[in-house]
């Protein structure tokens, strides 16, 4: 044990599940919602670890609030069970926030037995309590070096000391595992598993239909179905339920914070209408490649380099969200080394072309190159139809950047979702996306500049007419498959063979066979056709 009187010391701390408590999201508020939640975890952490004088190493930029990791790094000591209580109090006092805003705006004729009573404070928790004391984990490790504290971090993770918590009823619509928020949770005659009787579930139909008025009351815009805060026919967690409360705009989550300027959700409308059937959305979620490793070799050169690293990452994130053209969309959080989005149009009558997002995607990662950083991004873009569900979207999201880094990192990987559930996806380096402006119409090989070069129809009914007929085999044995067709139609529309075979070990880093090759472009012209097309 590292002694804290000595003269160099280093604390690093974190928490958990920060992962999970991202993930149970059906709706970007909610995602938003986790975002603010966390970020304010990590300032009061910071705020604490100030008050024990410790430098911050990082995350940089410590009044910059919004955005905020929850990894950090300090130079000095901040006793565990500080840092423990500020991250349970803080917690509590943003469960206690809503439960009582929710309280004074929906009262309820049988009372509330969520939370304890005066007589069972030191005797018995109620179900707001039992969240406050165990929801988080917090890790924390120290050592004379910044190396040292993070390793002794991570092998103090071997040792977990987590509480899960029993939940009385019927589950939530959300998570499916955690209990419904309602004014009978946690009622002294409840059994775990009970199913409500019919009073009951009437009881509990009339809570949300009051909850979903009382969080639209003062709405500019109150029928728009993607701004809404909460479907009557939702039925949320506590946390599910905090997390959505704390982005009302008119300031839940400012009584915590007023550093945390809320924005407003209504304007991103996916809606079809009569001049737009078809109201397609762009999201894009990135992540940087290997920061920890990264990190771990800045942690040898010392607190300077650290701390550069960690300013640079926030100050991007930043930037990348305040500069973010308000035309085209919005950044909802940019943490330094991951960030997420959406395009949309915010005009309801008009869609978002999708040439206008595909040219927006093609400069990201020079966008991201502005860092100086030295370290590659991965991201995953879904062009999304109306019908698919934002939690589903959002899943989407997290799968594609999962198959960027699977294929090799440095890369972005393209995902279309239809309406109906079915997708189309490609996946390729940065340096080589620029392939899907190369494609030029067989009928207008030598006028490269006109938009009918860009009608990628004509190689689309060729691929498909090819596959139909077995000529192209995306199915059997890798050994069975033959390229050399596919490679043919490639040279035809593409013209491009001598660069794509400059750029083959670095777009088929995990494994070059025929069959790879020939799904790789049939990733590259389904999505061509969906994205790029001026016909």
């Amino acid at each position: 044990m590292t002694d804290p009187a000595s003269e160099t010391i280093y604390t690093a701390i974190s928490f958990a599940p920060v992962q999970g408590f991202i993930e149970k999201s059906r709706k970007l508020r909610d995602l938003y919602g986790a975002s603010l939640i966390l970020s304010y975890l990590s300032s009061k952490l910071l705020e604490a670890a100030k008050k024990a004088n410790c430098e911050v190493i990082s995350p940089g930029v410590p009044n910059l609030k919004k955005g905020m990791p929850n990894r950090i790094l300090l130079k000095g000591y901040l006793d565990r069970n500080i840092a423990q209580n500020t991250l349970r109090q803080e917690w509590q006092t943003v469960l206690s926030t809503c439960r009582q805003w929710v309280e004074k705006q929906v009262p309820v004729s049988s009372g509330y037995h969520w939370s304890q009573t005066e007589e069972q404070v030191d005797k018995q928790s109620g179900a707001w309590e039992r969240w406050g004391n165990f929801a988080w984990e917090l890790f924390w490790g120290v050592g004379s070096t910044p190396q040292a504290s993070m390793d002794d971090l991570e092998n103090r993770k071997l040792k977990r000391d987590w509480v899960g918590i029993n939940w009385t009823g019927e589950s939530s619509s959300l998570s499916g595992t955690d209990a419904i928020a309602w004014p009978r949770l946690g009622e002294y005659n409840s059994k775990p598993g009970q199913s409500l009787n019919a009073a009951q579930q009437a009881e509990l139909e009339a809570f949300y239909t009051q909850l979903a008025a009382a969080l639209e009351k003062g709405s500019a815009d109150p029928e728009q179905p993607e701004g809404k805060f909460l479907s009557p026919n939702e039925r949320l967690s506590i946390p599910e339920l905090v997390k959505r409360l704390v982005t009302r705009y008119d300031g839940i989550g400012n009584k915590l914070d007023s550093s945390f300027k809320v924005k407003r959700f209504s304007e991103i409308t996916r809606k079809p209408t009569e001049n737009n059937p078809a109201h397609w959305t762009g999201w894009f979620m990135g992540d940087g490649d290997k920061v920890g490793d990264h990190l771990k070799k800045l942690a040898k050169s010392g607190d300077a380099a650290l701390k550069s690293f960690s300013e640079a990452m926030r100050h991007w994130g930043q930037k990348f969200e305040q500069d973010f053209p308000e035309d085209l969309g919005r950044v909802i959080y940019a943490g330094g080394d991951d960030f997420l989005g959406i395009l949309y149009s915010s005009d309801a009558q008009k869609p978002l072309d999708p040439q206008q997002a595909m040219n927006w995607l093609f400069t990201v990662n020079d966008t991201w190159k502005e860092h100086g950083q030295g370290i590659n991004l991965s991201l995953g873009f879904v062009w999304a139809g109306h019908s698919v569900p934002q939690r589903d979207v959002l899943q989407h999201c997290r799968e594609a950047e999962q198959r960027s880094k699977s294929l090799g990192r440095d890369r972005v990987t393209i995902r279309v979702v239809f309406n109906s559930g079915q997708y189309v996806q490609w996946t390729c380096p940065w340096n080589y996306v620029d392939i899907l402006k190369k494609y030029r119409d067989r009928n207008h090989q030598d006028k490269t500049d006109t938009p009918e070069a860009q009608n990628w129809t004509h190689i689309h009914n060729d691929w498909a007419t090819l596959k139909a007929r077995h000529a192209i085999r995306l199915n059997g044995r890798s050994d069975q498959v033959d390229d050399r067709i596919a490679l043919e139609i490639f040279k035809l529309y593409f013209n491009d063979m001598e660069r794509f075979e400059e750029h083959t070990q670095e777009i088929f880093k995990k494994e070059y066979t025929p069959k790879t090759v020939i799904e790789w472009l049939d990733g590259l012209v389904n999505v061509g056709w969906q994205l790029c097309s001026n016909s």
